[in-house]
């Protein structure tokens, strides 16, 4: 008997389905994550319970948590299950750094020389599937709506362009940079300079930014990401 190819393989409707699903359960464990509602050391729900709680298959739920675990959010233990990591933490320990006294100013000024330097990465080691999921939260981020939406596409956005380089020490001081990021004295400055004309130019950046990184074409993605935060600074901190 002979079994007809659409009988087999999903069409494009479920194949964009299961994208968006994996896709809003990857940014509801994430964003858990980053609020601390799961905290570094703690073990995620199994892949069955987590199919239950979203009403997901697990096959989305393991593509999500794939998703996490490249970008560092999570490590699979054997006989422990899945826990919450904190790269930052041990970064901290290696190099002995005050990052959480770290300012504003220098951790912009650290960002200009870190981020743009790594344009050759993304656009050399990025795979598809990374470039797209750049120009996913750039599509994200245009419908977001009020500060937590605005920051969490943009925390997203540039946390994707750092995991295109497949370089896990990048990744890893990314994170680091995260974290300082979102302490409280950090995000009052931000509360008092983003409002939705300013995110809608943020926006245009990151379009700007994801373009060339999916043209691959390292010095215009560099260039982008180099303006970008020099605009940001400008606006933060008036310098």
């Amino acid at each position: 008997m002979e079994v007809s190819p659409g009988a087999i393989l999903p069409s494009r409707s479920q194949r964009a389905r299961a994208r968006r699903q994996i896709d809003q359960l990857h940014a509801v464990l994430e964003r858990q994550i980053d609020q601390g509602r799961i905290r570094p050391g703690e073990r995620l729900a199994t892949e069955r319970e987590l199919a239950l709680q979203f009403g997901a298959s697990r096959s989305v739920v393991r593509a999500a948590l794939a998703e996490l675990h490249r970008v560092g959010k999570i490590v699979r233990k054997v006989g422990h299950g899945t826990v919450v990591t904190l790269p930052s933490e041990a970064l901290r320990g290696a190099i002995s750094l005050p990052l959480l006294d770290t300012s504003p100013a220098e951790l912009l000024e650290f960002r200009l020389a870190f981020e743009p330097g790594l344009a050759e990465a993304m656009t050399l080691n990025g795979s598809e599937r990374d470039l797209r999921a750049v120009m996913e939260c750039v599509e994200a981020g245009d419908k977001a709506n009020g500060l937590e939406e605005w920051e969490h596409w943009d925390r997203s956005f540039h946390q994707r362009l750092v995991a295109a380089t497949h370089n896990r020490l990048a990744i890893g001081v990314f994170d680091a940079i995260i974290a300082i990021r979102h302490e409280r004295p950090w995000l009052k400055l931000k509360q008092g300079h983003t409002d939705a004309a300013r995110w809608a130019e943020y926006q245009s950046d990151h379009r700007e930014i994801a373009l060339a990184v999916l043209d691959r074409n390292a010095g215009a993605t560099s260039h982008a990401i180099r303006a970008h935060l020099l605009k940001v600074r400008t606006r933060m901190l008036g310098s």
